[in-house]
């Protein structure tokens, strides 16, 4: 019989010569034809950018204080791979409980050093069917089609797949991604009618939140740390909602429960950090974040928003010569204009703490020098609290507003607003700030809509169009503008200005969520137009 590995494409991770030649062998002997061989995250990460895999199978331990676990979390959070790729960790027999313990991106499987070609090829082989079953939903989601994705979990639950609580897990996912939070919350109770498992608890959890019940949401969470406290998902998700509520010490001592059982991933450690400092835990954020980024000192997860955390809480210590080293050393790994960017904000947070007002200023100008529309939410952040720093607070205000309003949909929007202007000893007004810019843009939108519903598409299109290009990520105004300039062409004819902008909106729209139904209205007043 041939081997499912037999045509797949392989990429193996392996720091030392000697293993990574018996692990090739290993691999020959069962059939793989297409298989790369790399010997760190690096060359794995130039290797995914060029190729597309079916399976990867990374050591644990890959040298220089790195580790399969960090290569997993970045490709994971970034997704970097398709969900049809495998990932197989491979560890020491001596090591599997202790990486176990921490393995809270989990991949596909484990496979235990040493091990046979024969034993290689039999646990694959599980997997690949697997895969091969799921390989209809996992490319829909992979394109971001859930309601695809849905009807695809629906055929196999249907058709009593053995994998079907694999589909009702990725169904229920999706459901959730699609803004159908009481059809997700009718799916996980009948899930858990069958089995209790954890991550319908957490799913059912998230099905509340989406329908706004939060407390009901937070109770169920608390009963899952209680019962399964490893299950470190409902730390992560009860944190947020709490900081949510603008419980941040409540959300802060969640956080440093799963710390104690977990060291956690580096998203949780950002989120305790920045959570930390907006409470004035200046100490305990220095202490997170520097022994996160020493365990992630050769990872590729992290970033440099880390290290002007870590120089946040250093500079409010009044640590100004430490939190200056801080930003020397991430400028040798950082060199991108964003970066540059956050690091100039930095900086003349630190100068400006120290009494150096000309350095902080001329740091201010340097940040201030690149285009402010529509930037990463986390650098607005950090210029805002410069500008804070000397006195423009009206300037840092609206920087805020127009972060918080181009990304409505961040998950820490609070905790990060509350890090900012909790250093300014504004911390309680942000709630304040995040419901009122959040209803700014409502109203801007509604308004945009009644204009174009009335017929008035030249006010609509000014309105909205303004908006879109200041808020290029809020995906409701940038739909709204595009159908508003499509109605305008199909009413007074094509104007190459506005097909242009119109087809910029509509594609910016498709990039980011493919399955917006607006686009459906868009395209069928751009297809008029042929006529």
């Amino acid at each position: 019989m041939v081997s499912r590995l037999y045509g797949k494409r392989i990429l193996l991770i392996e720091d030392q010569e000697m293993m990574r030649n018996q692990l090739r062998q290993s691999m020959t002997i069962v059939g793989c034809k297409h298989l790369r061989v790399v010997a760190n995250i690096q060359l794995a990460l130039e290797a995914i950018a060029t190729e597309t895999f079916d399976l990867i199978l990374c050591d644990y331990n890959l040298g220089e204080n790195t580790n399969g676990q960090q290569f997993l979390e970045y490709i994971r959070t970034r997704e970097l791979i398709s969900r049809n790729t495998l990932f197989i960790m491979i560890t020491a027999e001596q090591t599997y409980q202790k990486v176990m313990a921490v393995a809270e991106w989990t991949p596909d499987d484990y496979l235990l050093k040493p091990f046979t070609p024969a034993q290689l090829n039999t646990r694959v082989d599980r997997l690949i069917e697997r895969q091969e079953e799921l390989q209809r939903v996992n490319r829909a989601s992979d394109r971001k089609r859930w309601d695809l994705v849905i009807s695809e979990c629906d055929k196999l639950i249907a058709a009593h797949s053995k994998y079907a609580f694999d589909a009702m897990k990725t169904k229920g996912e999706a459901l959730l991604k699609s803004g159908r939070g009481a059809e997700a919350r009718q799916h996980y109770d009948a899930v858990l009618l069958q089995r209790p498992l954890s991550w319908a608890r957490v799913g059912l959890a998230r099905a509340l939140e989406a329908e706004g019940k939060i407390e009901p949401a937070c109770a169920l969470l608390r009963d899952i740390i209680t019962e399964s406290p490893m299950v470190m998902q409902a730390y992560d998700l009860l944190a947020r909602l709490l900081a949510d509520s603008n419980k941040h010490k409540d959300a802060l001592d969640v956080l440093d429960e799963a710390g104690e059982i977990s060291p956690g991933t580096m998203g949780r450690q950002r989120t305790l950090t920045t959570l930390a400092i907006g409470l004035g835990y200046n100490e305990l954020a220095e202490k997170v974040m520097c022994d996160a980024l020493n365990a992630n000192k050769y990872s590729p997860v992290r970033d440099v928003g880390d290290y002007a955390m870590l120089s946040r809480a250093l500079v409010n210590q009044k640590k100004s010569d430490a939190a200056l080293d801080v930003v020397k050393q991430a400028r040798k790994g950082f060199t991108d204009s964003d970066s540059n960017v956050m690091l100039d904000a930095t900086e003349c947070v630190i100068y400006q703490r120290a009494g150096d007002n000309t350095k902080a200023t001329e740091a201010l100008a340097r940040a201030m020098a690149s285009d402010m529309t529509g930037i990463p939410l986390d650098i607005a952040m950090s210029v805002a609290e410069a500008l804070l720093a000397v006195g423009r607070e009206n300037d840092a205000l609206s920087l805020i507003k127009q972060a918080i309003q181009n990304t409505p949909n961040d998950h820490n929007l609070m905790q990060k607003v509350q890090a900012v202007l909790g250093s300014d000893g504004k911390g309680d007004r942000a709630a304040e700030i995040i419901a009122s810019s959040r209803r700014e843009i409502i109203q801007l939108n509604n308004e945009g809509v009644r204009k174009a519903d009335a017929g008035l598409f030249d006010e609509a299109v000014t309105l909205l169009s303004a908006a879109a290009d200041r808020l290029p990520n809020n995906l409701q105004i940038v739909g709204n503008a595009a159908l508003a300039l499509a109605q305008f062409m199909v009413r007074d004819g094509v104007d190459s200005e506005r097909l242009n902008n119109c087809l910029r909106y509509r594609n910016s729209l498709a990039e980011q969520y493919s399955e917006d139904p607006k686009l459906r209205q868009i395209d069928s007043n751009l297809h008029r137009l042929k006529r």
